[in-house]
């Protein structure tokens, strides 16, 4: 028999059920012990950032600690692959049970994920392992001491535009650039497996290639399909109506956020016409303007 035991921070036993299914089935803890093996091995691994979050599923909160590297016990090489450490607690509990530091190497005890389990997206999940206990703390590993030690280097983009150093923790790279003679913040979110941002990077070169052209463009878009908003957010019906012309004057001048495929943010303070909300066009790589709304 398996048992939700001592994995609770309020002190209360668990439900007991079979590896055979029995019990209720739609418990969510239930279903989560289902879906790993019954085979405990050991793994050292490297942490990420430890963030106390993850999935709440009924009375149940499943954290879920993304590692970057692993020792693989059979050849007894770092394996450099990403993967995810997690376990169950009660949604009430203030015991978070297992705590790990950012960046530190870990020895745990671990269940690993049935073969055949899917992702949300429905792809395969791999390297995803529930944390049975925590073995030793600190452990002095070499190999994956290495891989942190390159890992925490500083890594920046220097462009003709600026430089752009890389924030690990949101996987992007921010920076500056002069825009008509404003200083405006950029981040050109990271390629998947490399320290670069190319298309990200060649998005933003489109739009400082002719700045006068697109502040236009971007303006006029979003007093386009913003200007009778904003008048419905007025407080008064006495202050006087915004003239498109207005609108796209008032919302001063645009920071960047592209994303990896290329497409881009222009966020615009909005002069309190929404309360304080941003403004924010939406557009793709090849230079579209698709979307705007208010955010925030």
């Amino acid at each position: 028999m398996w048992k939700l035991k001592n994995l609770f921070g309020n002190g209360k036993k668990g439900k007991e059920f079979s590896k055979n299914g029995k019990g209720d089935a739609a418990d969510p803890a239930v279903q989560f012990f289902e879906e790993y093996e019954e085979k405990e091995q050991e793994l050292t691994v490297l942490i990420k950032e430890f963030t106390r979050g993850g999935a709440v599923r009924g009375d149940y909160l499943f954290p879920a600690v993304p590692f970057l590297a692993y020792i693989d016990k059979e050849s007894g090489k770092a394996v450099h692959e990403k993967g995810i450490l997690c376990w169950v607690i009660h949604r009430s509990s203030d015991d978070y049970i297992h705590k790990f530091k950012n960046y530190g190497i870990y020895k745990v005890l671990v269940r690993k994920m049935k073969p055949g389990i899917l992702n949300p997206i429905g792809q395969p999940v791999k390297n995803w392992y529930y944390v049975v206990k925590v073995l030793k703390r600190e452990v002095k590993e070499p190999q994956l001491e290495r891989i942190r030690t390159e890992y925490l280097k500083p890594v920046s983009i220097k462009d003709s535009l600026g430089e752009f150093k890389l924030d690990r923790k949101y996987n992007q790279f921010e920076g500056q650039i002069d825009w008509m003679g404003s200083m405006e913040n950029v981040s050109l979110e990271k390629d998947k497996d490399e320290d670069t941002a190319n298309l990200a990077l060649k998005t933003l070169h489109m739009l400082t290639s002719d700045p006068v052209k697109w502040d236009r463009k971007l303006r006029e878009y979003a007093a386009g399909e913003l200007t009778e908003l904003a008048n419905d957010w007025r407080e008064e019906e006495e202050t006087p109506v915004i003239k498109k012309e207005e609108f796209a004057e008032r919302i001063g001048s645009p920071s960047f956020s592209i994303d990896k495929e290329g497409d881009f943010e222009a966020v615009y303070n909005d002069d309190d016409m929404f309360a304080g909300h941003w403004i924010v066009v939406y557009g793709t790589a090849d230079g579209m303007l698709t979307d705007t709304g208010i955010e925030g």
